[in-house]
């Protein structure tokens, strides 16, 4: 897909030094990043700890392509999004303290869409893949 992951030796919600290292000084402060994660409890708790946008996602990979993700956070993942994401009243409540951005003013102003040319690359990068 052409993402790149930034590798670290501190499990998040550490290891904002080696992210800020990684961009040297074309970032200067954590709010100029957006986190993308699958992990409720770790990529966007530390994106949300340190200001920055983020994006909760689904794994980018499943079934036997996803055979090495580790098998605690394939365990743990269904968990988490059913209690912060679930149609119950904790999950509600949590859905509605959104934390205001800097300089994202929030979806009533500017939503984040993923446009169908984006969804039409991905499905022909994963024709020439098969």
């Amino acid at each position: 897909m052409g993402i790149n992951v930034i590798r670290h030796d501190e499990k998040k919600p550490g290891g904002l030094d080696e992210v800020m290292k990684h961009f040297e000084d074309s970032v200067i402060e954590p709010y100029q990043l957006c986190m993308i994660g699958d992990r409720l409890l770790t990529d966007i708790v530390f994106g949300n700890l340190y200001g920055m946008l983020t994006i909760h996602c689904l794994p980018l990979c499943t079934g036997k392509d996803n055979a090495r993700d580790n098998k605690i956070a394939s365990l743990i993942r269904p968990v988490e999004n059913g209690a912060l994401y679930g149609n119950w009243f904790g999950g509600r409540i949590v859905r509605n303290k959104t934390i205001p951005h800097k300089i994202w003013a929030g979806e009533e102003s500017c939503e984040i869409v993923l446009s169908k040319q984006a969804k039409n690359v991905n499905d022909s990068d994963k024709m020439k893949s098969n």
